[in-house]
């Protein structure tokens, strides 16, 4: 299993597009998250169960995809790591820095969908994904129908307030994956 180290932004992508339980086996991948990340991803945006359509603040929960193996912790360890991390932090939030810096010391990849974050990565020589990446690799692996993609798709944009930039890897497929699902 390829080790992929999740920032933040990705995380909340991930847990707002549903269960986590299910979403993440058909990736493959051993998803790693460090404590800096777990502290900056508190919150999405769900339906309000008193009034559906409001949108009101949930705590991300993410001990039922701990618990089974879907995700694991990482943190800062050997000095060049703490040394990158003080590097990188300079430019990057702290959770990102983190990332980069384990990502690079331990030949990890990294899913991110900062813009600034993915150039400092390149400019490092680490691997990026990004969560249309993520997203469209589960579609591929389960086979999912257009309308279950689609509702996806608009989840994570209506929970997590993300809609992939232009200038994105697969910006064109999560537009068209949206219309060709409808409502």
């Amino acid at each position: 299993m390829l080790d992929t180290i999740v920032d933040s932004c990705c995380v909340i992508n991930l847990y707002a597009a549903g269960n986590l339980l299910t979403l993440l086996p058909p990736l493959g991948l051993r998803l790693q998250v460090p404590e800096k990340v777990l502290e900056e991803s508190l919150n999405v945006r769900q339906p309000d169960p008193a009034a559906a359509a409001k949108l009101v603040q949930r705590a991300v929960d993410l001990a039922p995809a701990f618990q089974a193996g879907l995700l694991h912790r990482c943190d800062l360890e050997a000095e060049e790591e703490l040394n990158l991390f003080i590097q990188v932090a300079t430019t990057l939030d702290d959770g990102e820095a983190a990332c980069m810096a384990i990502a690079k010391s331990r030949g990890w990849r990294l899913a991110t969908d900062d813009r600034k974050g993915r150039r400092e990565a390149g400019n490092l020589g680490v691997s990026v994904v990004t969560t249309p990446e993520l997203v469209k690799a589960w579609a591929d692996a389960t086979e999912a129908d257009e309308a279950a993609v689609a509702r996806l798709l608009r989840d994570i944009q209506d929970y997590a307030r993300f809609t992939p930039h232009r200038t994105m890897p697969l910006h064109c497929w999560w537009v068209d994956a949206i219309r060709k699902g409808g409502r």
